[in-house]
């Protein structure tokens, strides 16, 4: 799997095109793309315990979270403002803001498409100036997890996107990390594997980067 990633990375920066021309929309997985961990619910989860988080963990993933619910106690410790203290600015991916604005300098639209906390999500838009974010959240009153994205279909949510803001998904590209991901794939022209967890992505992706360096996705895809 090396070789291919080799190669693809290669056949990338020697290509001098400009892949962003005629693209309108860029979507964003947000755990392990925006953010450096692959999972936000471990962090939350484990900080509503009053738990250092140490990482990387994936046992309280959303689907984990969602069949199972937590111990009742830790309900008043996963309100959206106790959330917000959770994120970790320094987990934040590097260079973040430089790759927004270059996206706004070429009337890109941007976009947070996460099985990852809502409220992360919102916060991250805020402080970096994205455009959308939809995440799955927690109703701390009634002790329940809501299911606004499905892992294994944010195709669905990248379709809602582009409805609102009139963009084909000719015009799209969706970034993420893991394979479940590809399903942003269907509704997308290109698809950039960000640190891929797993070969299979690498096999089925048009851009690799491996780096903590948001913004070397637009050098690839510029030629920069």
């Amino acid at each position: 799997m090396i070789e291919i990633e080799e190669l693809k990375n290669s056949i990338n920066k020697n290509q001098n095109i400009d892949y962003l021309e005629n693209i309108k929309l860029m979507v964003f997985d947000m755990d392990g793309v925006l953010l450096k961990n692959r999972n936000s619910w471990d962090v939350i989860i484990h900080r509503s315990m009053n738990k250092r988080y140490s990482g990387p963990g994936m046992k309280y993933t959303f689907d984990y979270v969602y069949r199972n619910g937590v111990p009742e106690h830790l309900y008043e410790n996963l309100t959206e403002t106790k959330i917000r203290t959770y994120l970790n600015l320094n987990d934040v991916s590097s260079n973040v803001l430089r790759t927004i604005e270059y996206l706004k300098d070429r009337k890109i639209k941007t976009a947070i498409v996460s099985a990852g906390s809502k409220v992360f999500a919102g916060y991250l838009a805020d402080l970096i100036g994205i455009d959308y974010h939809i995440g799955n959240e927690v109703d701390s009153k009634n002790h329940r997890f809501i299911k606004n994205v499905d892992p294994v279909k944010k195709d669905l949510n990248v379709t809602e996107i582009q409805a609102k803001y009139g963009i084909s998904p000719g015009e799209t590209v969706s970034v993420g990390d893991s394979y479940m991901d590809l399903s942003m794939r269907r509704k997308s022209r290109y698809f950039v594997a960000f640190n891929p967890a797993t070969s299979r992505l690498i096999e089925a992706s048009d851009f690799i980067v491996n780096s903590t360096n948001l913004y070397e996705i637009i050098e690839q895809m510029t030629g920069q």
